[in-house]
């Protein structure tokens, strides 16, 4: 089933009929986004929970002509599920989101404590799914991508501010993506987190593959870093494992360059020391200086929970997300 949507129709309806409508479980439905701006559900989500593959995409294969926004989160509804722009369930098998933009228009009111600010664009909730996304941009401040089960981000811009990237994923590739710090709009001297993650044991967890990380300044005591402990993984839990893996990445003078953080010990990092497969690792990392140029990454300068794949490492790692 094919569905043409216009700015002016309502996602939500669409869904609606779609969910009505669907016969076989095995039959793909095909969404054609048009040029403009499409609105969600203001302060709720737009839910998809069809075992049917989805492919939804804009007709003009440019993701800064066609984009979907609103504001929801975790102020309006407790729960990653129900505070995202777009959230897919957990009958869901496979979807496909190609060139448009999601954007969550929350604005910070409040301090992250209190737990008011988790507001995802996307949120995919099925561990036994797997979504494809290409030239996609994902905008928020926190929390913008969390995702489950299988994973892919091709050619997509992300920003956010606080753990924009995170979930409790097997497998999540980041390839030729721009991931981008945004500034608080609270004011200066925050610090900021790429990334949470809460991998499944021993799965490779997030993985970036030549990917540029940018950051906008957020005042001259702001540290960012690429990762952080949510702090209670352990060898026998199902998740809540700190795997993400840098391999071939850019980063910006404006990231700390130890990369990642305990935040002064008092998180548990999980594995203590990442390996090839699992922790956090990375392999041909380089910075980019105030003026554009490109320098070899100091290892030594590492979080002490961090590791440096080799090259045969790296290729073992490559092999395994790609099989």
């Amino acid at each position: 089933m094919t569905y043409t949507v216009n700015s002016n129709d309502s996602l939500a309806e669409i869904f609606s009929r779609i969910e009505g409508s669907a016969t076989s479980a095995s039959e793909e439905i095909h969404i054609l986004l048009s040029n403009g701006e499409h609105h969600g559900l203001e302060h709720e989500r737009l839910f998809y929970n069809l075992p049917n593959p989805l492919v939804i995409e804009s007709v003009s294969g440019d993701s800064s002509k066609c984009a979907l926004r609103s504001e929801n989160c975790e102020a309006f509804h407790k729960d990653t599920e129900n505070r995202a722009v777009l959230t897919f369930g957990e009958k869901c098998t496979s979807v496909s989101l190609k060139n448009f933009t999601i954007e969550n228009t929350h604005v910070k009111t409040c301090d992250d404590a209190s737990l008011g600010n988790q507001a995802e664009a996307i949120c995919f909730h099925c561990q036994g799914g797997r979504l494809n996304c290409e030239g996609m941009s994902f905008i928020s401040r926190q929390d913008t991508i969390h995702v489950k089960g299988i994973s892919r981000f091709k050619n997509c811009y992300v920003t956010g501010d606080v753990d924009f990237i995170w979930g409790y994923c097997d497998t999540a590739v980041f390839e030729n993506c721009v991931i981008h710090t945004r500034a608080d709009n609270r004011g200066s001297d925050r610090p900021a987190y790429v990334l949470q993650s809460r991998a499944l044991n021993g799965k490779p967890g997030f993985v970036f593959i030549n990917c540029d990380f940018t950051a906008e300044d957020r005042g001259e005591n702001a540290k960012i870093f690429i990762g952080r402990s949510q702090g209670t993984g352990k060898p026998d839990s199902v998740d809540r494992w700190d795997s993400i893996a840098l391999i071939d990445c850019k980063i910006s003078h404006r990231y700390d360059k130890s990369l990642w953080t305990d935040e002064d010990g008092t998180r548990a990092v999980y594995p203590e020391k990442g390996t090839a497969l699992v922790g956090w690792r990375q392999f041909g990392t380089k910075f980019v200086d105030e003026k554009g140029g490109v320098s070899a990454y100091d290892e030594r300068l590492q979080e002490r929970h961090g590791y440096t794949m080799s090259e045969n490492e790296k290729n073992l790692l490559i092999l395994c997300i790609n099989e």
